[in-house]
């Protein structure tokens, strides 16, 4: 599509856009699960007590948790949370009670391909992960929360 409005203006709206979506977010945004809402989590290389911390923070209670095995999740049990485990030496999906984690890694495959490999300070990691949020926050109704933004 063609436009007579320049790549550099282009650029700036977008990230107007994108600040104002992130200025309308509420700290309750952040939080995620719920009593009987699935969550899973994928490590990445954290340690066990940054982990403990993160889903202390963002995790609410009585939310249902599908891991790996990784020895670190052992805590979750103690925060009010339940906790299915997969093992991946034998499986990708636990056959007798259907746990994965393939759902977060293929949200995490979706994220990374909407953020150019230019754009990989943490800082722009952020700002890429909170318009995720509240796109996600608004997905069946974009468009009007879009203009929303803009009154």
């Amino acid at each position: 599509m063609m436009t007579t409005f320049s790549s550099i203006t282009i650029i700036q709206f977008v990230n107007l856009f994108g600040d104002l979506a992130i200025s309308k977010l509420t700290s309750e945004d952040y939080i995620i699960g719920g009593k009987n809402i699935i969550c899973e989590i994928d490590k990445k290389d954290q340690e066990a007590p940054t982990m403990r911390r993160i889903i202390k923070q963002y995790m609410r209670p009585r939310s249902i948790v599908h891991t790996d095995h990784w020895k670190g999740y052992s805590y979750l049990d103690q925060l009010n949370i339940i906790h299915c485990r997969v093992n991946h030496s034998k499986n990708r999906i636990q056959r007798e009670t259907g746990v994965h984690t393939n759902s977060i890694k293929g949200l995490w495959n979706g994220i990374k391909l909407n953020i150019s490999t230019r754009n990989c300070s943490k800082q722009l990691l952020e700002k890429h992960l909170y318009e995720f949020i509240w796109r996600c926050k608004y997905r069946n109704n974009l468009f009007e929360a879009f203009i929303n933004l803009l009154k």
